[in-house]
This record gives C-alpha cells, structure tokens and sequence, in this order.
C-alpha cells in the first residue's frame, strides 16, 4: 500500500510517500496534470454543485491518506497480522503506527519490528522512537530499548544497554570491562619472583556471570598472561583463581589478602569443547 501526503498549490498538486526509500525523484509538480487555469466555477449551475463536490472528496482523501501515512490520528491496520496482533495486545494500534511512522517503514514491517520488540519485554504503548546513527530508541514508561535495522527493514539487532536480546540473548562481558590490576609476588626472604594479577567485582554480578562469558575472559584475558596466578576477587573475601594462568582448572574459595585460594569451595574445569562446568569441592 503507497502512502501519500497531498500538499495543494495555487495551481499544481505534488506527492510525497512518507516511506523511507521511495523517493528515489523529486517532484516538479508534473506527477499529476497541473491546473494552468482554475475551473470555470461562475456560472455552471449543477455542474458548479458538482465540482465543488468533487474537489471537496478530493481533499478529504488527500488528508485521510497524509494523517494514516505519517502518524498523526488515523491507522490503516489491515495488514495480515493485524487482527491477531490487535486482539493480543491492546497497545498493538497506536504503538505499531508509531514505529511505522518514525522508523520510516511499511506497515508489514512494523508489524515485525512490533512482535520483535513485544519477544523482548515491551508491554505498553510506545511513547516515543528516535533514531541516532542509524540506532533506534523506543521508549514506554520508564523503559528503552535500542533497535538496529538491516537495510531491507527487517530488525537487525535490539540491546537493553549492553545486553543483546535479539535476535538471540547474549549478556554483555562487564568482566573485559575491569581494570587488571598487578602486585608483586615475593618469596619467603622477600624477593620479587613475579607478578599477580587480580579484578575486582561484586559477588552479585559473579553470581550472574554465564559460563560463556567465564570462557570468554579466561580465553582473552587470563591465559598466557605470564602472571604467577590471577584472582577474580569479590567484594565478600570469595573469588576464584587461575594458578600459573592456567585457564583449565581455576578453583573457587575463600581468599587470603595476596588473593589466593585458603579454603576451597569448588573447582571449575574446562572441558574439551572450551565450557566450564562446577564441581563443589568435598
């Protein structure tokens, strides 16, 4: 369905589709036949009648179309998936003619962007889209959510702050985010024989670390880093520890102040297909 706003000059019409990609050519105003001369109006009887009825439905069209194309007042949900999506969600109208008319995409497309979103927790009527280097912001209530669009108008990606939640969850590593820090480690007689690295975290946010993103930082951060050992360190005197940086088997437990393992509670090993599953210790 072709979506136009009217705009009438003095003596010439012109067309705009307020779908984004479908206006490949400016209009000179010779889209539709210009009116040189206005209607002769003055003395036609029921023909005047006639033409001023006619050019009246004209402009009431015209208006219908440009409200429901750019998303003022009026919505043409006969799409395919309409009636199921309107019986489903009460907030399915206003909200898909919002993202139609800000994304700047079909009514079929926004219907998909709609279900997309409603997958990852919109429960309300959207308020408000706006778009910042090509990344959509969709807000209702207190909530947002950013959506990316791949150039055919299908949903590309859609994120809460770090974490992807389309087209598949994947939580973001806040553990690449911490700052390694070193100390030396010395012997007995107090010689430096190396180095240890620690990070810092809340228990809270190890508590909800996937096994994926575990894998990930000891792959990209931990192993072959050269240090004696390396301590993801909580803010309850836990954590866990990688001995020589050795990735296959780091062991969890009670740290002493150097970052060591004084009492262990469980061993995460590796297995050969890279992921980590615990084991608590006996």
């Amino acid at each position: 369905m072709l979506k136009f706003r009217f705009i009438l000059y003095f003596n010439t019409w012109q067309v705009y589709n307020c779908v984004k990609g479908q206006n490949d050519v400016e209009t000179d105003g010779s889209t539709f036949e210009k009116i040189s001369k206005p209607p002769n109006l003055s003395g036609g009887g029921m023909e005047d009648s006639k033409m001023k009825r006619v050019l009246s439905l004209i402009l009431a069209a015209g208006l219908a179309l440009s409200l429901s194309a750019c998303g003022d007042v009026l919505v043409d949900l006969d799409t395919p998936k309409s009636s199921e999506l309107s019986a489903q969600y009460d907030f399915y109208p206003d909200s898909m003619n919002t993202i139609r008319a800000d994304m700047q995409i079909t009514p079929e497309q926004a219907d998909d962007v709609f279900i997309a979103l409603v997958s990852c927790g919109l429960d309300g009527k959207i308020s408000t889209v706006s778009e910042t280097d090509g990344v959509y912001k969709v807000r209702w209530g207190t909530n947002t959510l950013e959506v990316m669009m791949n150039d055919d108008g299908t949903v590309s990606e859609i994120s809460d702050g770090k974490d992807v939640l389309y087209p598949e969850y994947k939580q973001y590593n806040f553990l690449l985010d911490c700052d390694v820090k070193t100390s030396d480690v010395k012997s007995g007689s107090g010689d430096v024989i190396g180095q240890r690295a620690f990070v810092s975290v809340l228990k809270s946010q190890l508590a909800e670390l996937t096994a994926e993103n575990f894998a990930e930082f000891a792959e990209t951060v931990v192993k072959d880093s050269g240090y004696n050992y390396f301590t993801i360190k909580c803010d309850d005197g836990t954590g866990i520890v990688f001995d020589g940086s050795d990735v296959t088997i780091p062991v969890y437990g009670t740290l002493d102040d150097d970052g060591r393992v004084t009492d262990t509670a469980g061993f995460i090993t590796r297995g050969v297909d890279g992921s980590y599953t615990y084991e608590q210790a006996d």
